[in-house]
């Protein structure tokens, strides 16, 4: 039960940063030229994204298969604050905004990509073996419960004030301290359960 309230905060960053491009196209005044990315920007933007989501599975899952399933969440974790203060400079400063969207992006890829197999994995680890089935469908829901919540949010967020839409993400940076200590009380309790 406790890993549901981490694996919610996953979900929810992982549907709240599809607003990304909205949030490039109507809120970043690029340059001194104060006009928002195009569209063909935004498209190499995540096109970069995709690419280094695919790139980077074998090799990023095979390196946090050094690590517990938990600890290799908190590496995801601590990767999305960072994706996502990358996010808030982003939008808070007049400089450099593609080189700060195209950090932000790549960090965020790599938080996805760090965020699939570990948590199927922690669950697997939790879940005694004539349970798994349910285990695993509670996972599912928590999927749905933070695209009901991430989507939304995100929406409310883009129909804001840009001192809002802007300093939304520090929201999520902050999250993270939660889900650590969630993830972080989980492996001290399998560890002590060996």
């Amino acid at each position: 039960m406790i890993y549901i309230a981490a694996n919610i905060l996953f979900t929810i960053y992982i549907q709240i940063h599809t607003i990304l491009p909205l949030y490039l196209k109507n809120f970043i005044s690029v340059g001194e030229t104060a006009q928002s990315f195009s569209e063909s920007t935004i498209s190499r933007l995540f096109s970069w994204h995709l690419v280094l989501v695919i790139i980077c599975q074998l090799p990023l899952t095979n390196l946090l298969k050094l690590y517990s399933h938990s600890n290799a969440l908190t590496v995801s974790a601590i990767l999305w604050a960072i994706g996502f203060s990358l996010i808030w400079v982003t939008g808070n400063f007049s400089c450099y905004q593609l080189i700060w969207a195209t950090l932000a992006l790549t960090v965020l890829a790599m938080a996805s990509v760090a965020y699939n197999p570990s948590a199927a994995s922690l669950v697997t680890d939790l879940a005694p073996e004539s349970h798994r089935g349910i285990y695993f469908s509670i996972n599912s829901l928590c999927w749905a419960l933070g695209g009901f919540i991430g989507s939304p949010l995100g929406g409310w967020a883009l129909d804001q004030s840009p001192l809002i839409t802007h300093h939304f993400w520090l929201g999520f940076v902050l999250s993270v301290a939660i889900a650590i200590t969630i993830l972080q009380y989980l492996n001290w309790v399998l560890v002590n359960s060996h």
